[in-house]
């Protein structure tokens, strides 16, 4: 055996720290506690809505709710979204609660002052300058992106360390040392799961998770998948690697999930995500009309809305690659007025189905099916390099199409509208054989319909079902779905074993099509919203109401997944 595999034994473990919101830095790193921390912090960072906090013998994670953190960060932004109000300004009123929740993480039995090595130093440094009381203040912290503790036990190092942007841990397990010593406590959790090989993090403000460990060697042959996996008893963690050479260089590491900023130079909010067949990753959002790093030839090079509106105005569509490292393509999409994408899909070839509102009129690309007027539906299909659209069409009443109840979120919840970005929801998927189904919502009454069930407004606001073909040029058929209050369809999802659609969202309606004696909940119960889930009959050239269930209580309940 060549000897220079037989020196050191790793075992690399996933930590996950949540990172969905703008806040993320751009160079994550641990920053040295200089007395302006508690003095069992060794290190800090930050991420998203959750800090890491480093300690002689373990790390603590603080996270935040999600969705009141992304609350906090835009009524300190000034995302009031009232049209042509100050960006500067905050939304008015108290700002909102942050429920928060922090678990420690110990090394039972490690070494209290293990020897601790500071490695790849970022540039620059930072000063806190934070209360009156200059006790607490602090200057010229260091930042490194590799912080390494030496035998924190016997044969064995821990270094914690930034890999592609993401934040990780190796144990570094050395001939001779004992892995089954290796056990970490978890302190102050609401409960471990192993859930599809992860560690799933139980707080009470959602779930964290550890990835698969995935384990192999470098041989003389090549490099061999180990079996490695972790083991719970009650608040511990082990981990369990089998037959492997202990002689040799072993590394159990996670799969890679990876984040990535567009490169934009401007303004640009991240609306909806979707993979591709291949692995690969389509992002959508607005932008602002230059900055967005579009590619050579791409469909659209510049933005053409207004460049005064409050909101960045055009589309921005971007494809990455598996690992997240490499621009495929990106583009604009948009016409002289506003934008918005709400959902995406690819089908098997990676053409990119993207659906949305729009208030460009003739300016934005497609066929209009329908009076238009205000908001009109787009559904448009993108072709796999990002150059050229197979076929676009828009869809809509004279009143406001594609927007749930309002878009001024700054008015509060209202009616269906309870959460930031609830006046943007819809979902597009595609079937097995490529056509284009839609779940949305107008306020037209005269919207397009065509081979439907319902061809009349019942009140208020309605959902919309639609069913495209392919090439997205034409609808195939389009309906109603709503009784006399207010109803959105928000998700659609088809029946793998037949012709089947459902539909899900919320309603304000007493009479809602399909509800029939026999399912789980054939009335409303009150309050503002129930949810509800509908079964639809797709004809082909026709669609028809099979049941429809409410799901709720006399509090406000919807659907936002199906």
């Amino acid at each position: 055996m060549n000897p220079r595999f037989s020196l050191i034994s790793i075992l690399a473990v996933g930590l996950l720290i949540l990172r969905p919101f703008s806040t993320l830095k751009a160079q994550l790193a641990f920053t040295e506690n200089k007395g302006q921390w508690d003095s069992r912090v060794l290190f800090q960072t930050t991420t998203g809505n959750a800090s890491l906090f480093l300690s002689p013998n373990g790390y603590t994670i603080l996270q935040h709710h999600p969705q009141d953190f992304q609350e906090y960060a835009a009524f300190y932004h000034g995302h009031d979204h009232a049209g042509g109000a100050d960006k500067k300004n905050k939304i008015a009123g108290a700002p909102p609660t942050v429920r928060s929740h922090a678990y420690r993480v110990n090394f039972l039995n490690a070494r209290l002052s293990p020897e601790i090595i500071k490695e790849k130093p970022v540039p620059g440094y930072e000063n806190f300058f934070i209360g009156n009381d200059p006790a607490k203040w602090a200057s010229g912290c260091r930042s490194f992106q590799a912080i390494t503790y030496k035998n924190i036990y016997p044969l064995v190092d821990l270094r914690y360390y930034v890999s592609n942007d993401q934040l990780k841990y190796d144990l570094i397990v050395h001939p001779g040392a004992d892995l089954s010593g290796i056990q970490l406590l978890y302190e102050g959790t609401n409960g471990l799961q192993i859930v599809d090989q992860q560690l799933v993090v139980k707080t009470s403000v959602g779930e964290a998770r550890e990835l698969k460990p995935y384990s192999y060697q470098f041989m003389e042959g090549g490099k061999q998948e180990v079996t490695c996996r972790y083991k719970i008893d009650g608040n511990i963690l082990r981990f369990e690697a089998r037959n492997y050479d202990k002689k040799t260089t072993l590394i159990i590491d996670p799969s890679l999930v990876f984040s990535s900023f567009s490169r934009s130079t401007t303004d640009n909010w991240g609306f909806t995500a979707t993979p591709g067949p291949d692995g690969s990753m389509f992002g959508g959002g607005i932008a602002s009309v230059s900055g967005f790093p579009v590619s050579p030839g791409a469909f659209q090079s510049t933005g053409s809305g207004p460049s005064t509106a409050a909101l960045p105005p055009d589309i921005g569509i971007i494809k990455l690659s598996p690992d997240g490292r490499t621009r495929i393509y990106a583009t604009y999409i948009g016409g002289t007025g506003l934008e918005q994408p709400h959902s995406l899909v690819a089908d098997d070839a990676g053409n990119l189905v993207i659906a949305g509102r729009t208030n460009s009129g003739s300016s934005f690309p497609g066929t209009l099916f329908g009076p238009g007027g205000g908001y009109d539906i787009f559904v448009c299909k993108l072709n796999s390099t990002g150059t050229a659209l197979i076929g676009s069409v828009k869809i809509g009443g004279s009143a406001d199409d594609g927007i749930n109840i309002s878009d001024q979120r700054s008015n509060g919840p209202q009616s269906l509208l309870r959460n930031y970005g609830d006046d943007g929801r819809s979902e597009v998927i595609v079937d097995r054989s490529n056509n284009i189904l839609l779940a949305s919502c107008t306020r037209s009454n005269n919207f397009f319909t065509l081979n439907g069930f319902q061809s009349v407004a019942g009140g208020g606001q309605e959902g919309v079902i639609l069913k495209l073909n392919p090439n997205c040029t034409a609808p195939i058929w389009s309906t109603y779905l709503g009784g006399e209050g207010d109803d959105a369809a928000f998700v659609i999802t088809t029946d793998p074993l037949n012709s089947g659609v459902y539909v899900a969202g919320g309603t304000g309606s007493f009479t809602f099509p399909g509800t029939v004696a026999g399912v789980l909940q054939p009335s409303n119960n009150g309050g503002v919203a129930d949810g509800y889930l509908t079964q639809l009959r797709d004809n082909g050239n026709s669609v028809s109401v099979v049941r429809t269930t409410y799901l709720g209580t006399n509090q406000i309940d919807i659907v936002y997944g199906v």
